[in-house]
């Protein structure tokens, strides 16, 4: 099938001796099927769509995640000109940045992953973000692409190379013999769980149920990769959660107390004051008068 064609070139992006550009797109239907001289990492930030590649196409939806390599042909499209719009995060960076990433890199899956990247042995990739780990790195991104403070650029470089570990983590497949009963559900999958579900009344018994962990050993796990115990943190994601709704909403605190899981105000007041050394009445009107200076 033959369709018109662009090459787009780093040198469109690429500027001030920069080697990475970030942008955020809503895909259309007047967008040309093209190829690239630089790396893409693109991830659907909202809506759903096609995204034609090759001969091929495929469905997407927010939460994909795709590495696009040099000369590779491709495009993304919305379902329909009245569908919901099709937003794309897309981080372009140069080969020429691979071997200042590889350097600083020790371990040595990443370092393998990096030179594939590097050499072109590594060819097209998806994966889908489970956790939202690759929406809070986008999000990070963009703003520091934005900025022009001091160490911006080594700051956009070390986020990229979380992204591209990410996404190497995310594609990375175990063989069989390694791979076990328990390794079906892992601690990472314990730990979105909470962050799902964290209003709702948890319990130990119930994470270990739906991992198939002893509670005892999820104990041990959140002590090992947290440092801190199943009960406070799960309490610090609600304390999280909390502040975010007291600086973004105008709901009465009592009422974001019930929505993060509190159904006591006395119990909320108490740990929230504990994590933060401000009572919520006092961070919201802390947040507010910040929000003045800065106006």
């Amino acid at each position: 099938m033959n369709r018109p064609m662009e090459t787009y070139r780093g040198e469109h992006f690429f500027h001030d001796g920069k080697l990475v550009y970030i942008n955020r797109n809503m895909e259309n239907f007047e967008g040309l099927y093209h190829n690239h001289d630089f790396l893409e990492i693109a991830y659907i930030a909202e809506g759903e769509g096609f995204h034609h590649i090759e001969d091929t196409v495929q469905k997407v939806r927010k939460g994909h995640i795709f590495f696009i390599p040099l000369g590779v042909s491709h495009v993304f499209r919305p379902t329909s000109a009245q569908a919901q719009p099709l937003i794309v995060n897309n981080c372009i960076f140069s080969s020429l940045l691979l071997p200042k990433l590889i350097a600083f890199v020790t371990d040595p899956d990443t370092t393998a992953f990096l030179k594939r990247m590097e050499e072109g042995s590594l060819g097209f990739e998806s994966a889908v973000d489970r956790n939202d780990r690759f929406e809070f790195i986008f999000r990070a991104l963009y703003e520091q692409n934005a900025l022009s403070l001091e160490g911006s650029e080594d700051y956009l470089h070390a986020l990229l190379l979380q992204l591209i570990i990410e996404f190497s983590r995310a594609t990375l497949q175990l063989p069989e013999s390694k791979r076990t009963e328990t390794q079906n559900y892992t601690f990472q999958d314990v730990l979105e769980y909470v962050e799902k579900h964290y209003m709702h009344e948890l319990t130990l018994s119930h994470l270990a149920q739906i991992s198939r962990f002893s509670e005892r050993h999820i104990q041990r796990l959140f002590r090992r990769f947290t440092g801190q115990s199943w009960h406070h943190y799960l309490q610090s994601v609600r304390i999280r959660r909390s502040r975010q709704l007291l600086r973004n909403s105008s709901d009465k605190i009592s009422v974001v107390a019930e929505r993060v899981g509190y159904k006591d105000i006395h119990s909320f007041n108490t740990v929230f004051k504990r994590n933060t050394g401000l009572t919520p009445g006092q961070y919201r009107r802390e947040g507010r008068d910040s929000t003045t200076l800065n106006e």
